[in-house]
């Protein structure tokens, strides 16, 4: 059975990601436009750039783990058994967001979609306005009720000069303002990720003399981005191989029955960490400054990771206001229901295409501007893939720790393999207790000792 101390997870063959560039947004470079955009797509579907290089790596870390080279660093052991259970749990989570069509896909496969659209945020009124210009053209068309020149001359001026400009402001500000939320959020996931990586990095660096709680202490910290995932998605239910390798389902199902599961992994996270450092009347001082030091880094990360946390809950409790919102919103919907009376007699039938037409544009607008207003649903094609970023920060923890084995385990080997050469170069010692009888003295022997 499963311990907090030791996590035992059936192994799986581990297929490895391309790299942890091939997540990231954006288009591909230059020498790659031609072939597959290397996105988040890409690399969930096992695109991969190099597998000679990747093969290697595996077939390492597989060995290392089979002559249990691992056996001293039971956490490196854990996360690479896990590893592919997070991959196809991150997979099937966020497959909303990781398999839809990008801004860097090209012009016509970007233009040629719907889902993306958000059309279900406006459809009710947009279908209610054009469904007014066939009203129009009908009364226009068939019981000829027209409207006069100088009615329609003045409709103009007013459209033109009045609703059209204040109808733009508002639009543009309301869509703007919507575009820097969505990317101050992203900025916030974005200081998740580096700081977990410089979090892990520095307990991995300061915390080896307690391998216990430096273990631990990098496990909490690890959940950390999956805790606040599920947080800011109000979402209860946790998949239990999301941290597989990292906690046991007993710690998992702490962390989610807390009141706030992020607050709880990094208060876990800072028990460890102080339990690492603690300072007793035995601490020699030198020793004891030293730990306030380090204590004092790791725990500014912390808190830091904590405020990524504060100012995602921002924009997801504070939208634009509502005032705004209805004054927009009931000005668009007037201006387009009058829009066909004042053009009917000069289009006709026509009519009804036109202001069908003008709707999808100006709801469009309105319509993206709610859609990334506050961009953390798992099930919008446009919000946040936060499951890829998880994904992203615990692979790169995995690399951190599956390196600090590494350089841990050729440390013991070049100092064994160090030892034994200097014994066996070393001449016999004789039987007398006399120094001057050893074949070689004990100056000359410190001094090859020291050379080799």
């Amino acid at each position: 059975p499963a311990t907090d101390q030791q996590i035992m997870v059936e192994s799986k063959p581990l297929t490895r990601l391309n790299s942890l560039s091939d997540f990231q947004d954006g288009g591909p470079s230059h020498q790659r436009r031609s072939s597959l955009q290397f996105s988040f797509r890409s690399t969930f579907n096992n695109n991969t750039a190099n597998p000679e290089r990747l093969a290697k790596e595996n077939d390492m870390n597989g060995f290392r783990q089979f002559v249990g080279l691992y056996k001293n660093f039971p956490l490196a052991d854990d996360v690479l058994k896990g590893a592919s259970y997070r991959q196809e749990a991150f997979k099937e989570s966020g497959k909303k967001q990781l398999n839809h069509v990008r801004g860097t896909d090209g012009w016509f496969r970007s233009m040629l979609t719907l889902e993306v659209r958000a059309i279900d945020n406006y459809f009710p009124a947009w279908l209610m306005v054009t469904l007014n210009a066939l009203l129009a053209s009908f009364l226009s068309e068939v019981f000829e009720m027209k409207m006069g020149h100088a009615i329609i001359k003045h409709w103009d001026t007013v459209y033109s000069l009045v609703l059209k400009t204040s109808l733009a402001f508002l639009l543009v500000f309301r869509l703007n303002r919507c575009a820097l939320r969505f990317w101050e959020a992203r900025g916030y996931w974005g200081a998740v990720t580096h700081l977990t990586r410089n979090l892990v990095s520095g307990i991995l660096m300061y915390c080896r003399h307690s391998p216990q709680h430096r273990d631990q202490a990098i496990r909490w910290a690890s959940a950390f981005c999956v805790a606040s995932m599920h947080f800011i998605r109000s979402e209860h239910e946790y998949n239990y191989d999301e941290l597989a390798g990292f906690l046991t389902e007993s710690q998992i199902n702490r962390m989610k029955d807390a009141n706030h599961a992020a607050l709880f992994a990094a208060s876990m996270c800072r028990y460890h960490l102080h339990k690492a450092f603690r300072i007793d009347a035995f601490t020699a001082p030198q020793k004891a400054h030293a730990y306030a030091i380090q204590l004092n880094e790791l725990e500014s990360r912390v808190g830091r990771l904590v405020e990524q946390v504060s100012g995602m809950e921002k924009i997801r409790s504070t939208p634009l206001p509502v005032a705004y919102v209805t004054h927009l919103r009931t000005f668009l919907f007037t201006y387009l229901c009058f829009f066909p009376y004042a053009w009917v007699d000069d289009w006709g039938w026509t009519t009804v295409p036109m202001v069908a037409f003008t709707a999808f544009a100006l709801f469009g607008i309105e319509g993206c501007s709610s859609e990334v207003e506050i961009p953390f649903n798992r099930s919008r094609a446009n919000h946040l893939a936060l499951d890829a970023y998880c994904m992203i920060i615990l692979e790169s923890v995995q690399g951190l720790i599956v390196q600090d084995a590494n350089l841990c385990t050729q440390t013991e080997l070049d100092q064994s393999f160090l030892e034994e050469e200097i014994k066996k170069m070393e001449p016999p010692r004789t039987s007398s207790s006399d120094d001057s009888s050893i074949g070689m003295s004990l100056t000359e022997k410190d001094e090859f000792t020291f050379s080799a």
